[in-house]
């Protein structure tokens, strides 16, 4: 028995015997009636609030008890996962170190590339820079890309620029071209025999020939030459029967 519970059995003894005895109830004074029925008051909520703490505590502990259950398992899960992690850390790796290597030769193959471009760069423009105007035209392009190209830059669009003046170059050089051009202040009609050599013809009677040379195309008069060169025009406007045409053409 606890001593709350010990003192509340005394008073309530105490408060029978008085109620038991008339003569005794008339001794009594209602003060002390009173304070006796307060003390017992508080004894009373005294002990309803410990039990109400015992219980509010036993309802904490089950819930601590249910979310240290649940770290418990969530430690499980990770526990779990780290150890799965663990054991794909090898591919991983190795994956990792394919790629790394991959990206190193890219770089590689660009440091390359970026050096090549800046080598032949100056050599394209000299010799596009030599390209008769038809083909020149053609490259314009191109021609435009490399001029703007500097170090540091992606070097793919120099590449392209390159090979695409590589090309059309090898394609003008492959046929025979025809074209209006100005010469010597007439309008006159031009055949290009790929890059070797050219010739030029108008209606007035004036002819030449062309030819290549280090800043451009060399162009000399030859008038003489100027039924050889329309009976050329006439042949390929099939104005005429093939016919075999002499033109002074000199091979180097």
């Amino acid at each position: 028995m606890t001593t709350a519970h010990a003192r509340f059995t005394g008073l309530a003894l105490a408060l029978c015997c008085l109620a038991a005895g008339p003569a005794a109830g008339e001794a009594a004074t209602d003060a002390a009636v009173a304070e006796l029925r307060e003390t017992i008051s508080k004894i009373v909520d005294t002990q309803s609030q410990s039990s109400r703490e015992r219980s509010d505590w036993s309802a904490r502990k089950d819930q601590m008890a249910a979310l240290l259950e649940l770290h418990r398992r969530e430690l499980a899960l990770l526990d779990e996962e780290l150890e799965q992690a663990g054991q794909s850390a090898g591919p991983y790796d190795e994956t990792r170190e394919e790629v790394q290597a991959e990206l190193e030769r890219l770089r590689a193959s660009r440091r390359l590339a970026a050096e090549a471009v800046a080598r032949n760069t100056p050599r394209m423009l000299a010799l596009a820079a030599r390209f008769p105007a038809p083909l020149a035209q053609e490259t314009a392009a191109e021609r435009l890309g490399l001029e703007s190209w500097q170090a540091g830059d992606e070097p793919r669009e120099a590449l392209q620029a390159i090979l695409g003046l590589l090309a059309k170059a090898e394609q003008f050089n492959r046929r025979i071209t025809r074209a209006q051009e100005v010469r010597d202040g007439r309008e006159v009609e031009v055949v290009y025999l790929g890059l070797a050599r050219a010739f030029y013809a108008d209606r007035s009677g004036n002819a030449g020939v062309g030819e290549p040379a280090a800043d451009g195309w060399n162009w000399t008069a030859r008038p003489e030459i100027h039924g050889e060169v329309t009976k050329a025009f006439a042949t390929l406007d099939k104005r005429r029967p093939p016919q075999l045409v002499e033109l002074p053409l000199q091979l180097r």
